[in-house]
């Protein structure tokens, strides 16, 4: 029995180095940050509020928050002001609430999930309730709350209820129809 458990033990080591190896090794991509640039646009059924510096706005019916690449739908949303009038966090709601943007190669990251809220001037948007996370070149994260940082690409995931956080790593790309490498030839000069 004693073997077993070190057995166990070594490969659970093993495994959790493996990942380590593969999360450091997949660069971070960042959301486009040309989107920043872009003017934010709402629209629902209707809202409430007034853009009043350091104010708020709740939109409500079939919400749908577009920045350049990034589009959060939701059917509630609560929109916070900084002093210059500008959207500086939104909290969604929905069933699902989603967010979809892409990074500066382009590649797309979409989530779902019961509520987002994304700070924008933080750089962050946390996803609770069922959450999933989706990059197709890199892979897809679900689990109770995933914390998703769009400046690097980073994420933090838990699970509070009986599901685990579920983690799934896509393989590297290989070049399509490339031959794999051969050894070179020994060099036949005499020095």
């Amino acid at each position: 029995m004693q073997s077993t458990r070190r057995i166990s033990r070594v490969s659970a080591n093993a495994l959790l180095a493996l990942l380590g190896v593969a999360l450091a090794a997949s660069s971070p991509v960042m959301a486009k940050q040309s989107d920043r640039d872009q003017p934010a646009d709402v629209t629902s059924k209707s809202f409430d509020g007034s853009q009043q510096p350091n104010g708020k706005v709740i939109w409500t019916g079939n919400v749908v928050l577009t920045q350049g690449t990034l589009k959060i739908t939701g059917s509630k949303a609560t929109g916070y002001l900084d002093s210059d009038n500008s959207i500086i966090r939104v909290v969604v709601d929905g069933s699902p609430a989603t967010i979809h943007q892409l990074d500066d190669d382009n590649q797309p990251m979409d989530g779902k999930a019961a509520n987002i809220d994304y700070k924008i001037d933080q750089d962050f948007a946390v996803l609770t309730g069922k959450a999933e996370v989706h990059q197709p070149v890199k892979g897809s994260a679900e689990g109770d709350k995933l914390t998703y940082n769009t400046k690097d690409s980073t994420m933090t995931g838990e699970s509070n209820g009986g599901a685990p956080v579920h983690m799934t790593f896509q393989p590297k790309n290989k070049t399509p129809g490339a031959a794999p490498a051969t050894p070179a030839a020994p060099d036949k000069k005499k020095p």
